[in-house]
Order: C-alpha cells, then sequence, then structure tokens
C-alpha cells in the first residue's frame, strides 16, 4: 500500500473540508513509521502537477470518489483548501483506490483526511 498526503502550509483549509494539516502529518509518519510506504506534500503555495490530480478524479471508483471534480473541489483546490489523501493499493500503481474528503454513502457524511488516516493506522 502506498499513502499520499497533499496540504498546503500556507492556505488554511476550508470550512467545507475541515482538516488538521499537523495532526494528518502526524498520523502519516506513523503509518510511515509502521513500514507503509506513505508520505505527507506541503504544496507551499504551489499548484499540485495535473497527473496527480487527475488519477484521483479518475482513479477510485465512483463510490469512494472524492469531492474533486466538476461538481466538487477544482485542481487549485486540491492539497490547498482542501487537503486530499490518496490511498493506493501497490506501490507501483498510477491510479489511487481511494481518495479523501469524500462523501461516504454508508456514513452518510463527510469523510475526512484525518479519520481515514486514523482508519489506515489501525489496519496497519
Amino acid at each position: 500500500m502506498k499513502v499520499e498526503f497533499y496540504y498546503d502550509s500556507t492556505v488554511a483549509p476550508g470550512s467545507a473540508f475541515p482538516c488538521d494539516n499537523a495532526k494528518a502529518v502526524s498520523l502519516v509518519e506513523q503509518l510511515a513509521a509502521k513500514g507503509v510506504n506513505a508520505k505527507a506534500t506541503d504544496l507551499k503555495g504551489q499548484q499540485v502537477a495535473f497527473m496527480t490530480y487527475n488519477s484521483a478524479l479518475t482513479g477510485p471508483k465512483a463510490q469512494v470518489r472524492a469531492v474533486f471534480g466538476a461538481k466538487g473541489a477544482l485542481q487549485e483546490d486540491f492539497g490547498k483548501n482542501v487537503p486530499a489523501l490518496l490511498v493506493f493499493e501497490k506501490d507501483a500503481d498510477r491510479y489511487p483506490t481511494e481518495a479523501y474528503p469524500r462523501s461516504d454513502k454508508e456514513l452518510q457524511r463527510l469523510l475526512g483526511c484525518e479519520e481515514a488516516l486514523q482508519n489506515l493506522l489501525a489496519k496497519a
């Protein structure tokens, strides 16, 4: 498994998709300490690469797709006012199998990056 968390230390997460970036980075570090290929990327005012954004948009199945795309956060928001978490089945996969934040139909609420990281940590 590979986990990638994107955030921007120069931009506060928006109220629609709240995230404590420092806590999320700490959870990513805890995953890495357990041997998971996990990294946190601080965009520091830069825009994420289109391929990364596109993989979050097109990789996961529709039911586990993130809020990114035409009806939600756009590329400019990815990792900035909407911190993003991508989860890949295998280290070499090009497209993630899951992306966060997302609306979870089973929970009937938003499933954010921090909660997703806590769930991954519990399974690791």
